[in-house]
């Protein structure tokens, strides 16, 4: 099983990302800080370009998180991240579901219905 979920756009990476961002406080997210560590690099699929770092969080949801397991912070924030290939541009978000297992099943749980929100806001761009 896949620990992100990602798809694919013809459209612009700063369009779609600006508009990934928007939808994401609309949502009540909060984008807690933004990133670009690589400028280009060459993978075994081709080029990479652009590679786009936003971390997200969801105040409510910590809240929950932290009543579990004060030291859920270590798994803190949730990760989106964009690119740049040959074939198009790629928008994508970790699913901590699968990602933070270690936590245990009830922070699974908790974070399922936040991951099918994410997966729905990458949808409707």
């Amino acid at each position: 099983m896949e620990f992100y979920y990602v798809r694919r756009f013809d459209e612009d990476l700063d369009f779609v990302w600006e508009r990934f961002k928007k939808k994401l406080e609309e949502e009540g997210f909060l984008l807690i800080g933004e990133r670009i560590p690589v400028a280009i690099t060459e993978g075994e699929d081709g080029i990479i370009a652009d590679y786009h770092l936003l971390f997200i969080c969801h105040s409510e949801l910590v809240e929950e998180l932290v009543k579990i397991d004060p030291n859920i912070g270590a798994l803190l924030p949730c990760t989106g991240f964009g690119y740049r290939k040959e074939d198009g541009n790629y928008l994508g978000v970790a699913l901590p579901s699968i990602a933070w297992k270690v936590a245990g099943k009830k922070v699974v749980e908790i974070m399922e219905p936040m991951e099918e929100k994410l997966k729905k806001i990458i949808d409707s761009l």
